[in-house]
């Protein structure tokens, strides 16, 4: 076989892999939107409300870097915030870096005029088994009964 059909055939199965990808990306984009929906709630794909710097003191996996929040779907009612999101996270020193995802969630008092605080109280993250809407369902019935 000609090295030409090989680089052909390589690009065919790259962009084949990131099409998959992308449409993956999407399908579950749009589960998240209709579950904020569903919640009353708002959807952001990336960390609008920069919500990494204020979690990475209170994240329970021990020995987690590069703490990264996308998918958050978030509200404000008359006295909370609630957040749900995903975290990116990678955990290992030794034998490399190894990447991991959880979603988690937190809710704390609106403070409207007053000094916020530095960290937020009781960071909910789902089980490692859990993984897309059923994780954010999981997570958001665990602060409805801190509630």
């Amino acid at each position: 076989m000609a090295p030409a059909l090989y680089l052909i055939l390589l690009l065919g199965v790259l962009a084949g892999a990131v099409t998959a990808d992308t449409i993956r990306h999407f399908y579950c984009r749009h589960k998240l939107r209709a579950c904020a929906h569903v919640w009353q709630m708002h959807f952001a794909a990336g960390d609008r409300l920069r919500l990494a710097r204020r979690i990475v003191h209170r994240f329970p996996v021990p020995g987690a870097a590069l703490i990264r929040v996308r998918d958050l779907i978030f509200r404000t009612d008359d006295s909370r915030h609630q957040y749900l999101f995903t975290v990116d996270f990678t955990v290992g020193i030794i034998r490399g870096k190894i990447g991991r995802s959880r979603v988690a969630g937190f809710s704390e008092p609106v403070t409207r005029g007053q000094r916020a605080q530095p960290h937020p109280p009781n960071l909910i993250v789902a089980p490692r088994q859990l993984s897309g809407p059923d994780a954010y369902q999981y997570v958001m019935e665990e602060m409805m009964k801190d509630e």
